[in-house]
């Protein structure tokens, strides 16, 4: 019996440390961002985290005891093979979760979870964002992990077995109480609570919270929790949720008409990644977009605006249908809900519209096709519409060639018309089709470079539509899809990693050279159009009109565990998982506002589903 405990003992010890020496990888790996906090947080990031790493190693004991009480009645050389294989399975598995998460964490910010099967049906689009030395990386990693465990496991771990003797009846259920109190680790204690994300988090920093977080614990529980339906967030009675959103979204006042026309031409550019601290447009921006940066001073620009996420399938589905996404839920992905969504396009297209929609890459990305369907675009062209050599890039069609192909449809479409493209050039991994305009090879430098690119596209198309006999009857509306972590290297809690230029331009404004300073985000986009063409936007319940001087101005953004907000009094960010405010600026009087919203969207998010 105790050489079977000692083996068991064993196996604990190989878990914990296999566990440690890849929270160890994953700090190294994240090296921009360890080094802004001290070695004494770090290590209790560290030490906190074993509670879910002894969850992990909880289960596996609780299948290595049953495996030992069913074979008691041999000797532990006869399992040794089975013991290797099992745990050289385990470790592999969990390899496939850590190694990834190792590289997606860079870019996403939060650890990898159920959120990545949203972009399994495409996987060459998820994994175009990823240079090739990234990949041999990963692969020197996955590589030397497995041979390293093999070797532990076998000379430290399964060779216990051999001491292993086959046992009296008498000892079964003294094995099996053991097997069974693995339940305490798993749950985390003896606790009414059983074992959560919140459990490891101690800190008011989010990346020292998600070192703590073991990520294989991490993915296994965002599974479970997608099987259940529902969120539920709920801070407040009906009662007061309703008068606070009222009192939000409250208009009345007098709309600065800025359109002379209420049928005009739009054509919208959905911008990737175009972060406001890319351009002139704010204070310490590092501009490489000298055409938005002039068109923000001829047209009308929205100078605090903000993307409500960090992924292109929430900016974009705020900006067609005027509606965000739950922290952890995108709407894109519940096919029910988007059918019942607002929808731009849908609007105009009553009104005679001829709609198209481009984009250069695979547009089935993210279920992406599924929602541009139903907000009822007429026509659709993606990469499959263009000729295989203008296929460069790892995502698909680069930017200036998308450009000549909507102005040449614009040239054969009868007016009025939408046209909505979505441009991908300034995506990782940023492989542009210029001579380098900025020098360098950190991400930062060559993120610059693709923004300079795209901009250029962008100002070449706007100068051709300019000479157009329709250009006194066109609106150009540029807007980012959602900001970056780039050049400042932000994180999910800061608020200027969320802040996007919007700007709106064409010979169908009757007022140019505006600055509108009241606070928005993406939502507010489709109201406000539809409002200065003189349509009704009861449907669009998350939106605002900037352009209403009744109309308060505020903008909120979520993220994988968070939610923000901000208004003329004061900035905050609440983490969800911690249920605890992680930043305060100024006034944010209780946060009753933010827990109005997001109680209300989370009402409305699953009707339907």
């Amino acid at each position: 019996m105790k050489s079977r405990l000692y083996f068991m003992g064993s196996a604990a010890l190989f878990w914990v440390g296999f566990f440690f020496v890849f929270r160890l990888i994953f700090l190294f790996y994240q090296w921009d961002l360890s080094t802004e906090y001290g070695f004494l947080e770090l290590a209790t990031a560290f030490l906190s985290g074993l509670r879910h790493d002894l969850s992990l190693m909880g289960y596996v004991l609780m299948l290595s005891g049953l495996i030992l009480s069913i074979f008691f009645f041999l000797p532990g050389k006869r399992l040794r093979s089975t013991f290797t294989i099992i745990y050289t399975s385990i470790t592999i598995l969990f390899l496939l979760l850590l190694v990834p998460n190792l590289e997606l964490y860079r870019n996403w910010n939060f650890h990898i979870d159920a959120t990545v099967l949203d972009y399994l049906k495409t996987p060459k689009e998820a994994i175009a964002s990823t240079v090739t030395s990234v990949y041999i990386l990963l692969s020197i990693i996955s590589l030397a992990s497995v041979i390293l465990s093999y070797v532990v496991i076998r000379k430290f771990v399964v060779s216990k077995l051999d001491r292993v003797q086959p046992i009296k009846y008498m000892w079964i259920p003294v094995l099996l109480l053991v097997t069974a109190s693995m339940i305490i680790p798993i749950r985390g204690g003896f606790g009414i609570a059983p074992m959560n994300v919140g459990f490891v988090y101690f800190s008011k920093h989010a990346f020292v919270n998600h070192l703590a977080v073991n990520p294989i614990w991490n993915f296994s529980y965002s599974l479970k929790k997608a099987k259940k339906n529902k969120v539920v967030f709920r801070f407040m009675d009906e009662e007061n949720r309703s008068k606070i959103i009222n009192e939000l979204y409250a208009e009345g006042g007098e709309t600065n008409q800025v359109l002379k026309s209420k049928k005009p031409n739009i054509v919208l550019i959905i911008l990737e990644s175009f972060t406001s601290k890319a351009t002139g447009l704010i204070e310490g921006g590092k501009s490489v977009t000298p055409n938005l940066d002039k068109y923000a001073k001829e047209g009308v620009y929205f100078s605090n605006f903000y993307g409500i996420g960090d992924r292109s399938k929430i900016g974009i589905v705020g900006l067609l249908s005027g509606y965000p996404s739950l922290p952890r839920r995108s709407v894109i992905a519940y096919s029910r809900k988007v059918e019942h969504l607002p929808s731009l396009c849908g609007r105009l297209n009553k009104l005679g519209y001829q709609s198209s929609f481009y984009y250069g890459g695979d547009i089935r990305f993210a279920n992406m096709n599924s929602y541009i369907n139903s907000m009822g675009y007429g026509k659709t062209v993606t990469v499959d519409n263009f000729p295989e050599e203008l296929n460069q890039s790892k995502w698909g069609v680069h930017d200036q060639y998308v450009f000549d192909y909507l102005y040449n449809d614009i040239e054969n479409t009868k007016a009025p018309y939408f046209k909505t493209f979505f441009t991908l050039s300034s995506h990782e991994p940023f492989d542009v089709p210029i001579e380098t305009k900025v020098k360098g090879d950190s991400e930062d430098e060559k993120f610059m470079n693709s923004v300079y690119y795209t901009d250029k596209c962008l100002g070449d198309f706007v100068e051709k539509l300019r000479k157009r006999d329709d250009w006194d009857n066109t609106l150009v509306i540029m807007v980012a899809d959602h900001g970056v972590r780039y050049i400042s290297k932000s994180k999910p809690e800061d608020f200027i990693k969320y802040k996007i230029p919007m700007i709106w331009l064409g010979g169908a404004l009757a007022k140019t050279n505006i600055e509108v300073d009241k606070i928005g985000c993406q939502p507010d986009m489709s109201k406000m159009l539809l409002n200065q063409m003189g349509l009704s936007t009861d449907e669009f319940l998350f939106g605002k009109d900037l352009l209403n001087e009744k109309q308060k101005g505020f903008a909120f953004f979520d993220y994988n565990n968070g939610f923000g907000y901000i208004d003329r009094n004061g900035k905050s960010v609440f983490d969800l998982t911690a249920k605890k405010y992680i930043k305060k600026e100024g006034l944010i009087e209780k946060g009753e506002n933010w827990k109005a919203i997001l109680q209300t969207l989370n009402k409305d998010f699953f009707i339907y589903n």
